[in-house]
């Protein structure tokens, strides 16, 4: 019995590093900013995030959000928290909100698009033309922290979205998302 649930969690490891690494992770901070004087975070008072459909789906972006938002609050919490920033109620060092966009994605492949660019091949003897299209759709969330009255740091991440998965492995891929954005937060100069 102890054999098989350590061959679970193993798979379940296995899948968690896949997923991660389908996931699309950009960080940005303004390096001006001095990140060693904050210690609190809060999030936005207003609301602590949207959602925005980019696209036609018949998904309500309230319901998406209800469903999504406790996900986020507390993985950034957490991951916050790990860092050694401490949630304030009021008055906090930075302010954070989040945005869900979820729209369509598309890669394409050009005929000649690997040729090296060095002037002994000349130009290919082919005008470019498109040889393979994929859409999807693909869910984006970005996490935006302000220090005073500007943003100081904004991470995201971008994955197509699977319609197969369960609640829970979404969950999972947002937790993902956000401790992949927020590792290496706050930045070093």
């Amino acid at each position: 019995m102890t054999f098989r649930l350590l061959a679970v969690a193993i798979c379940i490891a296995f899948v968690a590093t896949l997923d991660a690494a389908k996931i699309k992770v950009e960080t940005k901070y303004d390096k001006k900013y001095d990140f060693t004087g904050a210690r609190t975070y809060g999030w936005r008072p207003s609301a602590a995030g949207e959602v925005h459909l980019l696209q036609l789906s018949g998904d309500d972006p309230k319901a998406l959000r209800e469903r999504f938002e406790p996900v986020i609050v507390r993985a950034v919490d957490e991951a916050l928290g790990k860092r050694g920033l401490t949630r304030a109620a009021a008055s906090p060092d930075l302010e954070i909100w989040y945005y869900v966009l979820i729209g369509p994605g598309m890669t394409a492949q050009t005929m000649g698009q690997f040729l090296p660019a060095v002037t002994e091949w000349g130009l290919p003897p082919f005008s470019t033309a498109t040889q393979a299209l994929e859409i999807y759709e693909q869910g984006t969330l970005i996490l935006d922290m302000a220090g005073g009255d500007r943003v100081v740091w904004r991470g995201s991440a971008q994955a197509e979205i699977d319609r197969r998965l369960d609640g829970e492995a979404r969950d999972v891929r947002l937790q993902n998302a956000v401790r992949e954005m927020l590792k290496k937060f706050p930045p070093k100069k």
